[in-house]
C-alpha cells in the first residue's frame, strides 16, 4: 500500500500519460479505501453491492482527475472530501425522491413483522462480520506501512506514551507533518533529524527523537486512512 508521496506521484503519473490502465491499476489498489470511506460517511457497512459504494468509487475516479499537486492536503484527504460531496448529493436527492413516494395505508401484519426481525439480525450478523474484515485488512495495511520504517506493532505499543496530555499534544504534531508533505518526507527519512524540522514543529530534538516512533505511526493512520485503526488507537 502507498505512502504519502509515493500515491501523489502514482495520480499525478496517470493525469499525465493518461493511460487507462493505470488508471484502472490504481483505482484497483485503492479500491478498500472507497468502501472505508464511505462506511465512515453513511455511517454503517457499506459493501460493493450497495448504491453508495458505485457513487464513492466514481467519486475516486473524480478525485484523481482533480487532484493537483499544489494541494496541501494529501490525496486521500482530497479523495475523502469529493466522496463525502458526492455521497451527500446521493441523500439529498433520496431524501426528495421519498417524498414523492406515497405513504402506505395498511401496517405491516405479523408475519411481515418476524421477517423484518430476520432480516435485521441476518444484517447485523453481516455487519459485523464485514466490520472484523475491514479491522483485519485496515491492521494488514498498518502493519506494512509500519514495517516499511522499521517498526513493529509490539515496539509501537512499548513506545506510546502512557499520558493523555502527551499523546494529544503529539496528534496536533502528527497534523501538522501531514499537512507539509517536504516536512513529512524529511521527517520519515533523516536519519537524525536536524533542528529545522524541531523548531518548526514547536518541540526539543531530543523529545521529537524520543517520540519519533510513535509520531510516525500517527502520520500512517492519517495518511492511509485508517478509520478503524484510529478508532482503536483513541485518536
Amino acid at each position: 500500500m502507498f505512502r504519502g508521496t509515493d500515491l501523489e506521484t502514482r495520480v499525478l503519473q496517470v493525469q499525465e500519460t493518461h493511460s487507462p490502465d493505470k488508471r484502472d491499476d490504481l483505482l484497483r489498489e485503492l479500491e478498500p479505501h472507497v468502501r472505508r470511506i464511505a462506511s465512515r460517511v453513511c455511517r454503517r457497512v457499506i459493501t460493493k453491492q450497495d448504491d453508495e459504494y458505485m457513487i464513492a468509487y466514481k467519486a475516486l475516479d473524480e478525485a484523481i482527475s482533480g487532484y493537483s499537486s499544489g494541494f496541501q492536503a494529501t490525496f486521500m484527504s482530497f479523495a475523502y472530501k469529493v466522496i463525502h460531496r458526492r455521497l451527500v448529493d446521493y441523500f439529498r436527492q433520496e431524501a426528495k425522491h421519498q417524498k414523492t413516494v406515497p405513504l402506505l395505508t395498511s401496517g405491516p401484519n405479523e408475519e411481515e413483522i418476524q421477517n423484518q426481525e430476520v432480516v435485521a439480525k441476518a444484517f447485523e450478523s453481516y455487519r459485523d462480520e464485514e466490520l472484523s474484515k475491514m479491522r483485519r485488512l485496515e491492521i494488514e495495511i498498518f502493519k506494512k506501512a509500519l514495517a516499511k520504517q522499521g517498526i513493529t506493532l509490539d515496539e509501537l505499543v512499548k513506545k506510546s506514551p502512557k499520558h493523555r496530555d502527551t499523546r494529544e499534544n503529539l496528534f496536533h504534531v502528527a497534523k501538522k507533518l501531514v499537512s507539509e508533505k517536504e516536512l513529512l518526507h524529511k521527517f520519515l527519512h533523516q536519519k537524525k533529524l536536524d533542528k529545522e524540522i524541531a523548531s518548526y514543529l514547536g518541540m526539543h530534538r531530543r523529545t521529537l527523537n524520543r517520540h519519533r516512533k510513535y509520531l510516525t505511526a500517527l502520520t500512517i493512520v492519517m495518511t492511509e486512512d485508517l478509520t478503524l485503526v484510529r478508532s482503536y488507537l483513541g485518536l
